[in-house]
C-alpha cells in the first residue's frame, strides 16, 4: 500500500530521511500488504541551486516550491517536517497546520524495535535502529534520530529531538522543545525541563529546570 509524501525542508536531515525511506520501501515492497512511501517532492523557502530538485541515493526528488505549495492544497496531502531543530519544526508545523488538508503521518522507519503499548502523537519521525520500550508516551512532532533509545515509562513532550545514539533510562521525562544532543545519556527518573539543549556526550544525572544549555559528565548548566 503506497502513499504519497511531501518532505518539508532541505539539507542533511531531509536527505537522510529520504535514504531511510528508500531502505524502508525496499524491504516493505516484498510484502504487498505493507505500507510504502512515494516521495513526490520537497518544499523549502530557498530553491535549490539547480532550480529543479536533488538527486539522493539514485533517486531524483523534485523541488515543489515554498510553503505556499502546501498551504494552497485543496485535497488531502501527507507531509513530513524534516528538520532536527525543535524550534524550527514547531514554527513550520504551526504555519502548515492552518491548512487542514495537510496531514502529518508518523514515519516509523526501518529496523526499529517499538513496544506495542506506546502512545504516539502526530507528525513523529522514528529513525532506523531506534528502540522504544514499554509504556512510553511521545508527543507531537517528536524526532528520534538514528539509534536513539527510550526505556520504560518515558514521557517525551512535543517537538523534542533525540539526536543519534541518545539513551534515556526508565521513567525519564523530556518536556517540550528540548534538543537532546548526540550520544547524551540520561539516568533513571530524571526530568529535563522544556527548551533545554544538552551538549554532545552529556550525562544527565539530576533534574534540569529548563530553558538552558547543559553539557559535560555530569551535565552542568553552561548557558
Amino acid at each position: 500500500m503506497e502513499q504519497s509524501l511531501i518532505l518539508v525542508g532541505s539539507g542533511g536531515c531531509m536527505r537522510e530521511i529520504v535514504w531511510q525511506i528508500q531502505e524502508f520501501n525496499q524491504i516493505n515492497r516484498q510484502n504487498s500488504q505493507a505500507r510504502t512511501w512515494d516521495i513526490t517532492g520537497y518544499t523549502d523557502l530557498i530553491p535549490p541551486q539547480s532550480g529543479t530538485g536533488e538527486h539522493i541515493g539514485g533517486q531524483f526528488i523534485p523541488y515543489l516550491g515554498n510553503d505556499d505549495y502546501l498551504l494552497n492544497q485543496t485535497t488531502p496531502v501527507n507531509a513530513a517536517i524534516c528538520t532536527g531543530s525543535p524550534s524550527l519544526r514547531r514554527k513550520i508545523a504551526e504555519k502548515l497546520q492552518k491548512n487542514t488538508q495537510i496531514q502529518f503521518p508518523n514515519l516509523i522507519l526501518g529496523n526499529t524495535n517499538i513496544c506495542r503499548d506506546i502512545r504516539i502523537g502526530t507528525g513523529c519521525i522514528i529513525s532506523m535502529d531506534a528502540r522504544i520500550s514499554t509504556n512510553v508516551i511521545l508527543g507531537d512532532f517528536v524526532f528520534l534520530n538514528l539509534g536513539s533509545g527510550i526505556c520504560h515509562d518515558g514521557r517525551i513532550g512535543d517537538f523534542v529531538t533525540l539526536s543519534p545514539d541518545v539513551r534515556l533510562a526508565g521513567n525519564v521525562t523530556i518536556e517540550d522543545n528540548c534538543d537532546i544532543g548526540l550520544g547524551t545519556k540520561v539516568i533513571q527518573g530524571v526530568t529535563i525541563g522544556r527548551d533545554t539543549i544538552t551538549g554532545a556526550g552529556s550525562v544527565v544525572i539530576n533534574d534540569i529546570a529548563g530553558n538552558c544549555t547543559v553539557a559535560g559528565v555530569p551535565a552542568k548548566r553552561i548557558r
